[in-house]
């Protein structure tokens, strides 16, 4: 028996004497710790959602005492209710060596100057990384959620060699920069490590063009409910976010919900050494493709090489199920729009109508307009639906503080 499966066993045992609702799931199945002899026995358990964890809100699942409890964090909210995490010292401890090891992969050493942009809040991401990077001896700018302006201010004053925020607010600096007539270019940098958002190759090669080519553009993957950032981690090679050694992954079918042996579907985590929070196959709603190819950096964990989107995030217009990863995809195979777009969708006349407001790179929008029959001619092509494409001026979009919203599904609102 390997000795991250006797942790496991030793994780599952606790939760089942310490969690009354992990242990009803379990017994609504006639299943107990015992009957988990092996990882293929995994499947057995109950898989976990959010709408599970939202029961007895919002300190049902916590598996130690509230005087154990040293730090609270939340979820974004995005899709309802924020769910409320308790950490113990030893999950604070967890986080900073999956944090440290985030940053060794991608390529951050102690002598880097870092500037993070995640906000400094109820939000993982910002603590997540202060705490690790101070503990590798990083020096850390905690400019957090400043105006724009202030964000650039110290990045022209300290020249930061990383900056960690998220693929939308990393372009959005870049755009503020070039109108206020700052060569970014004389910043130095040489890391941005993003995250928060999804990162399509096309979002990646637009980075690049912006802050320069041989910056290192690179991703991680986490959620608030596993302590924040380091569950999947890129390295420097940009071929995919290893999956990391501390939790154990599986993949299922979103449809019958059961175990695949295919190298796509909806990823499930249990987490091995989470304190107060642990999780046991929890439904992360992400559609994923893995390789267990071998890295060029050597490391034979498995990858994420892509999302195919999120099942929450998936659009359903007039009976055509499209991601908005796709769109963004589409969207940028044209040099000429920038990074920012917006998805409307509403109803007329009882029809699903699409409609997407995309930012032209200038401000003078009406000198490209005549490609939009063509632009609009080859979605169809694509999606197999009819979409309104709106190119407007740039920075006409409004831009969001924190995690970007790309959809405004007004279907639900209208009668």
């Amino acid at each position: 028996m390997d000795k991250k499966f006797q942790d496991f066993k030793k994780q599952l045992n606790k939760i089942y004497n310490k969690n009354k609702l992990y242990q009803q799931k379990m017994k609504k199945l006639n299943i107990s710790p015992s009957d988990i002899t092996n990882w293929k026995d995994i499947k057995k358990l109950p898989l976990t959602t959010k709408k599970d964890l939202l029961e007895q809100y919002p300190e049902g699942w916590n598996c130690v005492p509230k005087k154990d409890i040293k730090m609270y964090h939340a979820s974004s909210g995005t899709t309802g209710k924020p769910l409320i995490v308790g950490l113990t010292q030893k999950d604070i401890d967890l986080r900073k060596s999956i944090i440290i090891e985030d940053a060794t992969i991608a390529g951050i050493n102690k002598d880097d100057i870092i500037q993070i942009c995640y906000g400094f809040g109820m939000f993982t991401g910002g603590f997540s990384f202060y705490d690790g990077l101070r503990e590798l001896g990083c020096k850390i700018i905690p400019t957090g959620t400043m105006s724009t302006e202030n964000q650039l201010f110290y990045m022209q004053k300290i020249k930061p060699t990383v900056l960690i925020s998220s693929p939308s607010h990393v372009m959005h600096l870049y755009d503020k920069a070039k109108e206020l007539g700052i060569d970014v270019s004389k910043i130095s940098l040489r890391i941005i490590r993003v995250g928060s958002e999804l990162l399509t190759e096309s979002m990646r090669n637009k980075i690049k063009a912006a802050w320069g080519k041989n910056i290192s553009v690179t991703q991680d993957y986490g959620m608030t409910e596993t302590l924040g950032p380091g569950l999947g981690m890129e390295c420097t090679y940009e071929k995919g976010m290893h999956l990391n050694n501390h939790f154990y992954f599986e993949l299922i079918d979103p449809i019958t919900q059961q175990p695949t042996n295919k190298n796509v579907g909806e990823l499930v985590v249990t987490t091995i050494y989470n304190e107060c929070f642990p999780l046991i196959r929890y439904k992360t709603n992400d559609l994923v493709e893995i390789t267990k190819e071998k890295c060029e950096c050597g490391n034979h964990s498995p990858r994420i090489v892509k999302f195919l989107g999120r099942t929450d995030d998936m659009l359903k217009v007039k009976g055509v199920k499209i991601f908005v990863s796709q769109i963004e995809d589409f969207l940028f195979h044209y040099p000429f729009f920038s990074h920012n777009y917006e998805i409307i969708i509403n109803k007329e006349k009882y029809k699903d109508i699409l409609t997407i407001n995309v930012e032209y790179k200038n401000n003078n929008s009406e000198e490209i307009k005549e490609y939009k029959p063509k632009i609009e001619a080859d979605f169809k092509s694509k999606f197999g639906i009819t979409s309104r494409i709106n190119i407007v001026d740039n920075n006409e979009i409004p831009q969001t503080i924190g995690k970007v919203k790309r959809v405004r599904d007004m279907r639900k609102l209208e009668v």
